[in-house]
């Protein structure tokens, strides 16, 4: 009896002291549950599926429920029916929208899984482009301080997007291009030959581009406020050609600039384009300080409002890590993986370092540096969009250096006392890279500079015996050693800056500088480089594909042609002239039909319409401007006719309009 009374007495203790722990413990969890925002939706709106204001109701059992719309959702997406099965996710990211992993778990299958079972690139981008609107607008918004959404969210861009893998990645790049023309417009250029420091594009894009931006008025009563004509301009454009103030205007603006300057430059418009509402509001001298205004305040609020992104801090960003020109998808990478980073530190502690992934989301930021150096210029046109090209950009490669000591020191996988550093074999494989362009693009001085640096860098990875060897022979020799012993030439971006870099010189320094020996010899090389990857490279094709090989570059003639284009451009007048009349007879013809769609072609004009020498004085076109040469020039470089390409979704809106 009493030691039944003993082992009641007992329980009852234990009881009083659970229960006043249990207590305690409620209070704290509640406590930590709401600063985190960790909870389930406790509430169904407007539009919400079935499905969450029964799982709401289902109270205690609403996790069982959750994992029956798993097991749907993953039927459903097996069986094709992937509307149906994104609707589930849907549901089941506003049942959990406190759980990082379902964000990424949806995203992923949105980008990767039910992308790759459609057909056409058109339906791929559509679930790729769900993914990341996902992340982007929904889930990171619903949990801000975690570092995992921000991370996955990066990586489909530097991975999906600007990758090689996905046999549509062409279309991907162009669609991305387009979509940021249009949030952007155009980046700045500055005159070739006048960079007079490291820093100038970097700081004309802040000034230029970025700042006139973020400093736009919030609303558009302020925007009224400031230029009282812009009510009347959205009153047209509403009335007259059926916009109202939001991205589609930005759209038809982006479109319509490509052909003719806002302020009144004349440039040959295609038929329907001259008496269009939109080109003819626009053009209006009265609008000429309003109608930018509202540009750029509706340029804000689509980064703000659309896609959950920071103009000030795109600034801070494009300061610290180079000239960013966001149609690039590297470009997001960067903003996004950073800016994951940034939130983690201010929430890290000791107890719960463990929970923040800043290892593998640092690496996404400087391995995005590292793209940006290999493809970063990008040459683009939204009225040709199958005119898409990125080139090395030689702004970036001092950037890389710059972040390793950063980002390695609060890494706590590569330390000092590692024989090996990740890092550090990223640094040696960016610095290599960069050697070797800057080489082949003629810039011996920096060459021999970077290689200096690679030999006395104190965090060189010494682990390798041969390495001192490898790098202790002349410039040249290392060169030629880089590409032979290690097969970089199969590398898409090792190749294209191997290419890129022999035409730099050759057009450079050989057609400018009147060395025809220097063209010659990197034309050669660029060629036999061109050919050596598409023998290795070119040959694998699919149904999204088509003739093009996933990874294969266009036809060395058609990929020689574009960069000389572009480069005249950038030249402009007298550089450009001197290039392009100093160039092979066939490589002339292919560019003129190019330069004759550019900026360059609207400035020239301009200029005779004062006087000035015609565009075709500047560029004599191929065979005295026979038609049928002309033709056939439009033909192999722009398509069938040598029209312009259409866009991908609306062709001839503005016509139609």
């Amino acid at each position: 009896m009493r030691r039944d009374r003993a082992i009641q007495l007992t329980a009852a203790c234990l009881m009083v002291v659970f229960l006043a722990a249990q207590g305690v413990l409620s209070a704290q969890l509640a406590a930590s549950v709401g600063r985190n925002r960790l909870v389930f939706a406790d509430r169904a709106e407007a539009g919400d599926p079935p499905e969450v204001a029964l799982g709401i109701a289902m109270g205690a059992f609403r996790g069982v429920f959750v994992n029956f719309l798993w097991i749907r959702a993953n039927t459903l997406k097996e069986q094709g029916k992937y509307h149906e099965s994104v609707d589930l996710a849907r549901t089941i990211t506003r049942l959990q929208p406190r759980f990082p992993r379902v964000w990424v778990f949806h995203a992923w299958n949105l980008a990767y899984n039910i992308s790759v079972a459609t057909q056409t690139a058109q339906e791929r981008w559509q679930w790729v482009q769900a993914g990341i609107t996902l992340l982007r607008r929904d889930g990171i918004p619903n949990n801000p301080g975690s570092i995992l959404l921000y991370k996955e969210l990066a990586w489909i861009y530097l991975h999906k997007v600007q990758g090689y893998m996905d046999d549509a990645h062409r279309y991907y790049k162009r669609m991305h291009a387009r979509e940021w023309t249009i949030v952007m417009g155009t980046p700045p250029r500055i005159p070739f030959g006048e960079r007079t420091e490291p820093d100038a594009l970097r700081n004309l894009y802040i000034e230029r581009w970025l700042r006139p931006i973020a400093e736009a008025p919030d609303t558009l009563d302020e925007v009224y406020a400031q230029q009282p004509q812009a009510r009347e301009l959205v009153a047209r454009l509403r009335d007259e050609a059926g916009l109202t103030p939001g991205k589609k205007l930005l759209e038809y603006v982006e479109e319509v600039r490509s052909y003719v300057n806002l302020s009144g430059t004349g440039v040959p418009l295609p038929p329907g384009f001259a008496d269009d509402a939109l080109v003819r509001i626009l053009s209006d001298q009265r609008f000429a300080q309003a109608g930018p205004t509202l540009i750029r305040h509706l340029r804000k609020r689509v980064l703000i409002d659309d896609y959950n992104m920071d103009p000030r801090t795109m600034i801070r960003y494009t300061a610290k890590y180079g000239p960013l020109d966001w149609r690039h998808p590297a470009a997001h990478a960067v903003y996004w993986s950073a800016r994951g980073s940034e939130e983690a530190l201010l929430r890290i502690t000791e107890a719960n370092r463990k929970d923040f992934d800043l290892l593998n989301t640092d690496r996404v930021t400087i391995q995005a540096i590292q793209e940006l150096f290999r493809s970063g210029w990008v040459q683009y046109d939204i009225i040709n969009p199958m005119f898409y090209r990125t080139l090395p950009h030689a702004d970036f490669i001092p950037i890389y250096p710059k972040l390793l000591d950063e980002l390695a020191a609060r890494s706590e996988f590569d330390t000092p006392t590692r024989v090996y550093s990740f890092y550090a074999a990223g640094n040696e494989n960016h610095i290599k890279d960069s050697i070797r362009f800057l080489y082949r693009r003629g810039d011996l001085k920096a060459a021999e500079d970077y290689y200096r640096y690679l030999r006395t860098w104190p965090g060189l990875n010494t682990h390798n015996p041969e390495l001192v060897a490898k790098i202790t022979v002349p410039l040249r020799e290392f060169v030629v050693n880089e590409i032979v012993e290690d097969a970089r030439e199969t590398n898409p971006t090792v190749a294209m800056q191997e290419i890129a870099g022999a035409m730099m010189s050759a057009f450079v320094a050989g057609l400018l500088g009147g060395d025809e020996q220097q063209f010659r010899s990197n034309m050669e090389y660029a060629r036999l480089f061109h050919d050596r990857y598409q023998q290795e490279q070119g040959s694998v094709r699919t149904a999204v594909t088509g003739r093009e090989g996933r990874m294969a570059f266009p036809p060395f003639d058609q990929m020689a042609a574009t960069f000389l284009a572009g480069l005249i451009e950038e030249a402009g007048i007298p550089q450009g002239p001197l290039m392009y009349r100093r160039a092979p007879a066939d490589l002339q013809g292919r560019a003129y039909v190019l330069l004759e769609r550019t900026n360059l072609r609207a400035m020239i004009d301009q200029m005779a319409a004062q006087g000035q020498p015609a565009f075709d004085v500047w560029f004599p076109p191929p065979n005295n401007g026979d038609e049928r040469t002309l033709q056939m020039y439009r033909s192999l470089m722009l398509g069938e006719a040598g029209r312009v390409a259409p866009t991908d979704r609306d062709a001839g809106r503005i016509e139609q309009r």
